[in-house]
């Protein structure tokens, strides 16, 4: 392979077991990562058991927390600061601390995919695959600065709306404990840190401004639902980042990875009208198992209307279901029901503005 070499590195703690499961499963799948290495980094919580059951992933390795800590020490003790926020224990030093350091630290082949529990590759991840070819630094796009330097905030310069979920650090070269160093001067300054789950991602930020090399993902493709729309025929990988609303919607994405594969049984094509618009709606049903993956297309990019919710009502043996939608150009629901016969109707919603149609009476026997 052309980009052989390369490891994967990711933090996990005990209650993330199953989101580190799904991750590679969504991910090993493709041959490009079928063989790469796994080295999980434990926080400290995992117990026997739990290192037991993470053996579903291929190739893995986890490196245990007391050990860690033991020989990290020489690595960053002529660097005060990195060695005050990896070794001593404080308020502000959480587990983050973790990805800062261990993974180029335990790397054997310094060619480092930094990756967080919390991902799904929703389909190959063409973006990383092209990156990693060309060996080429990255890192994935955030909606924000998500960093939390005090006081005064402009003192250390960064790279703007980094996310640190998913990064590649392609060698030593590409790694600067001392820009690491000088970031975490200001960061720990006082212990006064206001947000410290995200002091680790801030001192990424200036390492890769240091750098200058570290290339962002494509943002389409690299996606925070809840915060962001999801086009589900674009996307590649999405991020739950650990934030309620975001993870409530963890389920549906799993469920599409699983139901996705399925065979199409209905497709339809119709139009809405809306204030002098006219916007096209398309709809597959897809069967795999017993379940129904409903994917849409909500043609607003085919108008001037650039935010319009809407919403399916589907009758089923076992009652209404209704889902309410955003805008979203391309998106999906999974559903489940053990009814032969739907029916279904659509609506725009506009500020509580509708207007119902009915769409049709299906068969899904």
């Amino acid at each position: 392979m052309e980009y052989s070499g390369i490891e994967i590195h990711t933090l996990i703690c005990n209650k993330d077991l199953l989101l580190a499961i799904n991750n590679f499963k969504s991910l090993q799948k493709f041959e490009e990562f079928a063989d790469m290495p796994v080295f999980l980094h434990d926080d400290g919580s995992l117990s026997d058991s739990d290192i037991e059951a993470l053996n579903v992933i291929k190739n893995v390795t986890v490196i245990r927390r007391e050990y860690a800590d033991k020989e990290i020490v020489n690595y960053v003790k002529d660097h005060l600061n990195c060695l005050r926020y990896r070794v001593h224990n404080s308020p502000l030093n959480l587990w983050h601390k973790i990805k800062l350091f261990d993974y180029m630290y335990f790397s054997k082949t310094k060619k480092v995919l930094g990756m967080d529990t919390d991902l799904l590759f929703i389909r190959k991840p063409e973006d990383v695959i092209n990156y990693l070819k060309a060996n080429e630094a990255f890192y994935y796009p955030d909606i924000q600065d998500a960093y939390c330097y005090n006081e005064p905030k402009d003192e250390i310069p960064v790279v703007h709306n980094i996310n640190t979920g998913l990064i590649y650090i392609p060698s030593e070269n590409y790694f600067h404990l001392d820009a690491l160093d000088n970031a975490l001067g200001n960061l720990l300054k006082n212990n006064i840190n206001y947000f410290p789950a995200w002091i680790e991602q801030s001192a990424f930020a200036h390492m890769f401004y240091v750098d200058g090399r570290y290339k962002v993902l494509g943002a389409e493709k690299y996606r925070i639902p809840y915060f962001q729309n999801v086009d589900i025929k674009v996307v590649e990988c999405l991020h739950f980042v650990s934030y309620p609303a975001v993870r409530d919607t963890y389920k549906t994405y799993t469920d599409y990875l699983e139901f996705s594969s399925g065979d199409l049984i209905h497709q339809k094509e119709l139009t809405v009208d809306f204030k002098g618009k006219t916007i096209p709606l398309e709809f597959k049903i897809f069967k795999n198992n017993g379940m129904f993956n409903f994917e849409y297309y909500w043609g607003l990019e085919k108008t001037d209307q650039q935010f319009l919710d809407h919403i399916f009502e589907i009758e089923t043996e076992e009652g209404t279901v209704i889902k309410k939608l955003q805008s979203n150009k391309n998106s999906f629901f999974v559903l489940n029901t053990k009814s032969n016969n739907i029916s279904i109707r659509h609506s725009y919603d506009w500020y509580g503005e509708t207007n119902w149609v009915n769409v049709g009476d299906f068969n899904l026997g």
